[in-house]
């Protein structure tokens, strides 16, 4: 599986017929959780729209560390939410690194 983004969405490539993608404008949180997986855990961060569509991406994932280095160009996250996702503990709380208010 592949993460693939850029200024407009994010793409992954699950296998050479199925891709999901997500326009960045249409997401209004970001939030994180880890897992324990064989052999060791594996980390995630979900994307959700107001529509209330997600797409979640792990960092077994190629094309992961590269989403983290720019999703601070796409956008305002605090600084540090980087250690903050890595300090998250296997099967606890999700972490919300993004949220925007939406109109009900």
């Amino acid at each position: 599986m592949d993460i693939a983004f850029d200024e407009q969405e994010l793409a992954v490539k699950y296998d050479e017929d199925i891709d999901d993608t997500l326009s960045w404008e249409k997401v209004i949180r970001i939030s994180g959780y880890k897992v324990y997986a064989y052999p060791g855990e594996a980390t995630f961060l979900v994307f959700e729209t107001a529509d209330g569509d997600t797409l979640e991406v792990s960092d077994e994932m190629s094309g992961w560390l590269e989403l983290l280095g720019g999703l601070h160009n796409i956008f305002k996250l605090n600084p540090g939410w980087e250690e903050e996702l890595a300090d998250i503990e296997p099967g606890g709380e999700d972490v919300v690194f993004y949220a925007t208010r939406t109109a009900d």
